[in-house]
């Protein structure tokens, strides 16, 4: 069997979205031992911050582009048919250029992916690794875009699980998905392997700083406060509306809210601030990558909030980093999801379940200046955590034995 990988992905450095991040490090860490092929979209996707890396600069790690079409990523209809138009790209390219015998690895996103690679893996006797961001389509139905009822969903799932099970390894980022992936191909004789990779702590450049320097912090003049920050792409999964009415019957003066990032309930958010004159809200544009140890220092408590439903569909990454900064997670979602488990095993945080608004409510509105001592303590268990179960090291050797192990 050949040592040469193709890695096929959508988003590549020099992007900052966590997919391109994860894919890129990953990547120049298998190119360790093995002869790495980049196949990705054109790297103006988003405009990017990062300055080029020694992986690339010694060009251990071989970048093939395919070029798209100039469509919107903001508008849903241009942004469908640049996600199929790109998927026949990139696949079409690893057809062209793979030999048989060799790896691949891909990410779910975008969805169509999975299904041409997973096809020309049995064309051409490649052995496919699959890093699962997204469980599509169940995650559409969590979404709220399809229901399980409908034809069109049950033909989806259909067609996913069959090309999932011709995989030869799933990745999967929690406890919770390999146990959605398990039910999902418990009828399938042929199965892959499922691995619990969870997503990594950058603790090298995110530490614990002091909020009271913070320059975040200063500027809105919110020192005393005690701060809830959530981070990351204010999107429909991540009940951020529910959240939004839960603050709005806060009666805590010591309790400050700071929501950063883009997403499509962004503008819908901060007409509610607006409508319901909540001063106890910020709302703040997203930050570069290298920009992560301040913001994330700027808060007292990280928030990470998933959609009911979204238990093992999905694990957002920023909860490590949030550990890295040395900050407890308040996490609102189903109990049942990787992050619930870490927090309750760790003693990192607090977890309240979506609908149970009236519970979280009370949460908010019992704190007090002498509850600060808990949440430095909780904090610095996140940051021990952080630097034992979950640094970058750790993790990408996960990924380089277990894709050399499997050759």
């Amino acid at each position: 069997m050949g040592n040469k990988l193709w890695v096929v992905t959508e988003l590549f450095f020099p992007e900052e979205t966590s997919t391109a991040y994860i894919m890129t490090e990953v990547s120049a860490h298998i190119a360790q031992n093995s002869e790495v092929h980049v196949i990705c979209g054109p790297s103006s996707y988003q405009k990017s911050n990062i300055v080029s890396n020694d992986a690339f600069a010694n060009e251990s790690v071989k970048i093939h582009r395919v070029k798209a079409l100039p469509l919107s990523k903001d508008k849903l209809l241009q942004r469908s048919l640049r996600m199929m138009l790109l998927s026949v790209q990139l696949s079409f390219k690893l057809l062209a250029k793979a030999g048989r015998g060799d790896r691949v690895l891909i990410v779910t996103n975008p969805a169509p992916i999975v299904l041409l690679v997973s096809l020309i893996s049995r064309l051409k006797g490649l052995k496919c690794f699959t890093i699962v961001h997204d469980v599509f389509p169940e995650n559409l139905v969590a979404a709220r875009l399809m229901k399980t009822s409908s034809i069109g969903y049950k033909l989806l799932k259909w067609i996913f699980n069959k090309a999932y099970s011709k995989m030869a390894v799933l990745f999967v980022l929690g406890r919770d998905m390999k146990e959605v992936f398990e039910k999902k191909l418990k009828g399938y004789k042929r199965k892959p392997a499922i691995y619990v990779v969870e997503n990594w702590a950058d603790t090298k450049s995110i530490f614990p700083t002091g909020k009271d320097e913070n320059r975040i912090v200063q500027q809105l003049g919110i020192t005393e406060k005690i701060i809830f920050q959530f981070a990351g792409n204010l999107g429909r999964v991540q009940g951020l509306m529910e959240l939004c009415n839960v603050i709005k019957q806060i009666r805590n003066p010591l309790v400050h809210f700071m929501f950063i990032g883009e997403g499509a309930v962004k503008e819908e958010m901060k007409q509610f601030v607006a409508v319901n004159h909540l001063r106890n809200v910020s709302m703040l544009d997203s930050f570069s990558r290298s920009q992560q140890r301040e913001f994330l220092n700027a808060g007292d408590v990280g928030i990470v909030s998933l959609q009911e439903g979204m238990a093992g569909l999905g694990v957002p990454s920023k909860s490590y980093n949030i550990l890295a900064a040395g900050k407890p997670i308040l996490f609102i979602g189903d109990d049942e999801s990787e992050i619930a488990r870490m927090i309750h095993e760790n003693d990192v945080g607090w977890c309240y379940a979506t609908n149970d608004t009236r519970t979280l409510l009370d949460f908010f509105n019992s704190l007090s200046p002498e509850d600060v001592s808990q949440l430095k303590s909780k904090g610095e268990r996140a940051r021990s955590l952080a630097e034992t179960k979950y640094t970058r090291e750790i993790i990408l050797d996960k990924y380089l034995k277990m894709t050399a192990s499997e050759n």
